[in-house]
């Protein structure tokens, strides 16, 4: 079967209905040349399951075939950060966190804030990013972690926060040097020397072109509405 995602023709039949159910929306019927091929096998699954027994095959597939896909992404300057995407007026916002800091209850509050019809959340996970033409772009994808909030959609990138808890809300504007660390931990790094090397190529290009902030907030709208405030304004520029 062939589905489109993050502009890639990826070729790949799922194995389990899991991952079958979260690709549909991203079906392709056009005949089209193959960016992507996906080989994970159920000989795999059953493996990675067996290591790790607390998951299920169809969740084995979920994980090993995103990690597959973007690492594949990184030939087409692409690639993936942990992070809650969030869309509003054309443009799109990442808010990155080790998990269980609230980086999707923080994107739930631009809703609340916004509404829904207006900040739509296009992945609450593992957004793709890829570099185009005329600047970098953020796609939903169907990995989406356990909240499984995706949309099929391409968005311009505006900026992207790195997030904290605290009991005061605060932002400020973060140098390249300051943000590389973090970001590195929020990717998938892959084992083979090239891929790596793309990854830092891309991730250099991404802060130099993308404004990064470092924000501490609680969960409010209040913290929404700074965050939008403070990364709107900018052009995507350092």
């Amino acid at each position: 079967m062939l589905y489109k995602i993050a502009e890639c023709v990826t070729e790949y039949n799922p194995i389990y209905e899991y991952l079958g159910n979260k690709m549909k929306g991203y079906r392709w019927d056009k005949k089209e040349e193959t960016d992507i091929s996906l080989t994970l096998t159920e000989a795999v699954c059953h493996l990675k399951q067996q290591q790790q027994p607390h998951l299920t095959l169809g969740e084995c597939e979920y994980i090993y075939a995103g990690m597959e896909f973007y690492t594949k992404l990184l030939l087409h300057e692409g690639m993936m950060l942990h992070a809650s995407a969030v869309a509003m007026e054309e443009k799109c916002y990442l808010f990155s966190a080790p998990s269980g800091t609230g980086k999707s209850t923080h994107t739930k509050q631009w809703q609340k804030f916004f509404g829904e019809e207006k900040a739509e959340i296009i992945n609450d996970d593992k957004p793709a990013l890829r570099r185009m033409e005329d600047g970098w772009y953020a796609y939903g994808t169907p990995f989406s972690g356990k909240t499984d909030e995706q949309l099929n959609r391409k968005i311009k990138l505006q900026g992207i926060c790195l997030l904290e808890r605290g009991e005061k809300n605060e932002i400020q504007k973060l140098l390249p040097k300051e943000a590389i660390s973090f970001l590195m931990q929020q990717t998938l790094i892959p084992k083979r020397m090239d891929l790596a090397e793309q990854l830092l190529k891309l991730m250099n290009q991404l802060l130099c072109e993308i404004p990064v902030y470092k924000m501490k907030c609680n969960i409010s709208t209040e913290a929404a509405k700074m965050a939008y405030e403070a990364m709107v304004g900018n052009n995507g520029k350092k």
